[in-house]
């Protein structure tokens, strides 16, 4: 049996207490998954990230993620779980700002993609490491920040077992524009992460569940309509579980994907910040799976609290709720 955590927009600047992490610790989870937006880079900051120069942003990504693995109860957890068992992608706010597309940044803007891919693979390989003293760089202008090759972010596909395989795609680096942008050139992941994903799954054992780490809503793909058949083309032949975030709240949603397999998701978002991030009332939300070798079990906790319409339970062989 494995428990895995997971949730996705959490803002120190909003809250300073964070309860959340401590009820996470309390369900005593083998992994957590961060889903996006844990840095807000272009909010609650004096000068917009659209108008720094190289140097300043590359500080103010250093500042943020520095607050990030000082907050107390986010930094107890990730140190309370084993080694290598937590996982991060990102989504706009940690990416460049809200809703930037990275196939179509502006020259001005390369080099901070660049930087910001940097930045969060610095916090992933510190997360690994628990957050030990020295895991993350202890200044802005470190060398590994500063790589003039930085490649893009990585994508792991990662077996947590061998018949459960977690997917941890970047849906912002290749992104297109979607406004005057023809649906036929219109990607979130681009072809080759796509077929890398693909060709992972292909090559799982048949009865394997996949977990799909994605920052944006099944609802947010619907403007890219052909990574939208290739997820579900996957889903339709493979046992496939979207895990998302983005949104401020918690949701759990099924599609028909056309095949013998449906394609589920689950949402929860909202982990430290207020109902638009910095204005109104406060979410505090977090999701849990469980999974063994016969079911799947959801569970979407608000204040630490699981409504009945957030609880589902997944038959592995069916692949449909019981």
């Amino acid at each position: 049996m494995m428990r895995i955590a997971f949730s996705s927009c959490m803002f120190n600047r909003v809250f300073a207490d964070q309860p959340v992490w401590g009820w996470i610790g309390a369900q005593a989870p083998d992994r957590l998954v961060l889903l996006g937006d844990s840095t807000y880079l272009d909010l609650k900051t004096a000068i917009p990230p659209q108008v720094m120069g190289d140097d300043e942003f590359a500080r103010h990504l250093f500042l943020r993620y520095s607050e990030l693995i000082a907050q107390p109860q986010f930094a107890a957890l990730v140190a309370a779980l084993p080694a290598g068992s937590v996982d991060a992608i990102w989504d706009d706010h940690d990416f460049l700002w809200n809703d930037a597309t990275g196939a179509e940044v502006h020259p001005l803007h390369t080099e901070k993609v660049r930087l910001s891919t940097a930045f969060l693979e610095a916090f992933r390989s510190a997360l690994h490491q628990r957050l030990a003293p020295g895991s993350f760089p202890s200044a802005y202008n470190d060398a590994v920040f500063w790589d003039l090759n930085q490649p893009p972010l990585t994508t792991p596909s990662i077996p947590l077992a061998p018949d459960l395989w977690l997917h941890l795609t970047d849906g912002r680096t290749f992104r297109t524009r979607t406004l005057g942008k023809p649906e036929s050139k219109r990607t979130i992941f681009g072809t080759a992460q796509l077929d890398r994903f693909d060709a992972a799954i292909q090559a799982a054992p048949a009865d394997a569940v996949h977990l799909w780490a994605s920052g944006s809503t099944i609802a947010g793909y619907q403007r890219y309509a052909r990574d939208k058949q290739r997820l579900f083309a996957m889903a339709a032949q493979h046992r496939m579980l979207v895990l998302s975030g983005d949104i401020h709240h918690n949701d759990m949603d099924a599609f028909f994907t056309g095949g013998a397999l449906p394609l589920h998701e689950a949402t929860s978002s909202g982990a430290a910040v207020k109902d638009t991030v910095i204005v109104g009332d406060p979410r505090r939300n977090f999701g849990l799976l469980v999974v063994d070798a016969q079911q799947v079990t959801i569970e979407l906790f608000t204040d630490n609290v699981v409504p009945p319409e957030h609880r589902r339970v997944l038959d592995r062989q069916t692949w449909v709720p019981v």
